[in-house]
């Protein structure tokens, strides 16, 4: 090797010892290795964990077919020069029959005029990394020297080209490493702002919106029934989601609450050792990873806490609203002022005009969706749900319904809260024994039958119905009979005696013998006209006087 091959090959080392990028490394190399030995074609090989050999990079070459070829282990003269370590060189590389050849590389050689070879190889700490040759489309021979020359760049570009993989691998550990750290950091900020979440009650939406800014899709929270609670994407508020299956049903088992990978979804139970609330679900935008489903686990360790504080907080609420209506409706509050202080924190002003509002228990989600709405309080008592609301009676009667609900008031203070409870509560029992289920009214939608709320009222009716009704009364207490229900029913139907013995499950032989019964003991004519309509006036008064307290 002369001394010019000498300094080029000195400026070459130091320009490869300054690239880093693998790619561009060994496209240099092959560029370098054509001028040095003034070849036509250059190209470097790399080998693969099976001992194939790749070529990667080629210089002068007519087109892409050289690049990408793979030469299987121990074939042709690249193989040859892997197995043996040394440099091959081939004069007439088609018609040498010292190599084992191979189709496909044969016919690349003959499309790019191949003829003289020279390989070298590339090691590194006894291996073989690979070959770099260089090619003649006329036939050549290679000096010592040139071969020397080529062999001295291989191994130079083997160091080189390990220190690319090197530099490429810690670039690469330091871009997961910074990666990670930054996944970690989101997360302890995500933690952070969870627990600020839990510590001063929060809502699920204060979880899923955050949640959503480090989880790629859509993030949503259900609640035990499955209804979507808040969800978000990109940590905007998404207002109609849909949820993906039924996670209510899948986690109806405390055993089988554990999270789901599905193709559309992962979904994470949130629930207490004792409780179920809801899930925590997120249909992603790509497949998450590990560290994606341990965040959206410890966040819903989060969503169940906050619900786990909602839902006592809302029992303790449902509590202290029973126990101060309770208070109003029995007549037991003693001192005015402190039952104020206590009762406006949860809805309920005594000062301010309220509407009383009574119906069965069944209805009280609506109740308390009315006086969420409105202001005002909601809660069983004495077996009916009732309110207090802020609202006229016409948005009441517009808004409750369906359900056998009865309106009084509106009144100030808790002695005339108590009084509208009572007339409320009436008219539901007096709806409801005229048959009237399902309707809504107030003392005044009534008419005569208002006379039942008051003392006075009851006693004044109950003195009419003893005038109308005392033989028969008299009669049934006496003997245990019915005629008095027999004899409402025969009036209420219209007189017919075939649609009465039927209601009654009677036969009508029976019915006739109950009839003159009830004639001999009210007298004739009591199912005819004007007496008819009293009679059966006072037998609906003494059942409605019967079924109220």
């Amino acid at each position: 090797m002369d001394a010019h091959g000498l300094r080029e090959l000195y400026d070459l080392v130091l320009r490869l010892s300054s690239v880093h990028d693998l790619d561009a490394l060994v496209q240099e190399v092959v560029e370098h290795a054509r001028r040095l030995l003034g070849v036509d074609v250059a190209y470097l090989a790399l080998a693969e964990p099976d001992g194939s050999l790749v070529i990667r990079v080629t210089d002068g070459s007519l087109g892409p077919r050289l690049r990408g070829v793979v030469l299987p282990p121990h074939g042709g003269l690249a193989g040859q020069v892997a197995d043996t370590g040394e440099p091959v060189q081939s004069s007439d590389y088609l018609g040498d029959t010292r190599l084992a050849h191979l189709g496909p590389v044969d016919q690349v050689a003959e499309v790019e005029g191949l003829r003289t070879i020279l390989g070298v190889p590339l090691r590194l700490r006894g291996k073989v990394a690979g070959v770099l040759m260089v090619a003649q489309r006329a036939v050549r021979r290679f000096t010592a020297a040139e071969s020397s020359l080529l062999t001295s760049l291989g191994s130079f570009a083997a160091i080189a080209i390990e220190n690319a993989k090197l530099v490429t691998a810690h670039r690469r550990a330091a871009d997961e490493l910074a990666a990670t750290n930054d996944r970690l950091r989101r997360a302890a900020r995500m933690h952070d702002r969870l627990l600020e979440v839990a510590l001063r009650g929060g809502g699920a939406e204060e979880v899923v919106v955050p949640l959503s800014e480090l989880v790629p899709g859509l993030v949503l929270v259900t609640d035990e029934h499955d209804e979507v609670r808040a969800a978000a994407r990109g940590g905007v508020p998404v207002p109609e989601a849909v949820l993906d299956g039924t996670p209510s049903a899948r986690f109806a088992n405390p055993a089988e609450r554990r999270t789901r990978q599905d193709a559309g979804a992962v979904t994470v139970p949130v629930a207490s050792a004792s409780a179920y609330f809801g899930a925590l679900q997120v249909i992603p935008d790509e497949p998450l990873d590990d560290a994606g489903i341990r965040l959206l686990e410890r966040s819903a360790v989060t969503v169940a806490l906050v619900a786990s504080v909602e839902r006592a907080v809302l029992d303790a609420e449902r509590r202290s609203a029973g126990e101060l209506l309770e208070q109003v409706v029995t007549r037991r509050v003693r001192d005015e002022q402190a039952f104020v202080r206590r009762a406006r924190p949860l809805g309920l002003d005594p000062r301010r005009p309220s509407l009383v509002v009574v119906t069965r228990p069944d209805g009280l989600g609506r109740l308390r969706e009315f006086t969420a709405l409105h202001g005002g309080l909601a809660a069983e008592v004495n077996g009916e749900a009732v309110a207090f609301v802020r609202a006229d009676e016409e948005t009441a009667r517009a808004t409750l319904r369906p359900g056998t609900t009865g309106l009084a008031g509106p009144a100030i203070g808790t002695t005339d809260l108590a009084a509208a409870y009572d007339d409320a509560s009436a008219c539901v029992r007096v709806l409801e024994a005229l048959g009237r289920t399902g309707s809504t009214a107030s003392p005044t939608d009534l008419g005569l039958y208002r006379q039942l709320f008051s003392r006075s009222g009851r006693e004044e009716a109950s003195a009419h119905v003893d005038r109308v009704l005392a033989p028969l009364l008299t009669h049934d207490a006496e003997r245990g009979t019915d005629l008095t229900r027999t004899a409402e029913v025969f009036l209420r139907s219209g007189r017919r005696k075939a649609a009465t013995a039927e209601e009654l499950t009677i036969h009508p032989n029976t019915l006739y013998q109950r009839l003159e019964r009830i004639t001999a003991l009210l007298g004739a004519g009591w199912q005819d006209d004007d007496r008819a309509l009293d009679v059966q006036m006072a037998l609906r008064i003494h059942r409605l006087s019967r079924d109220l307290p």
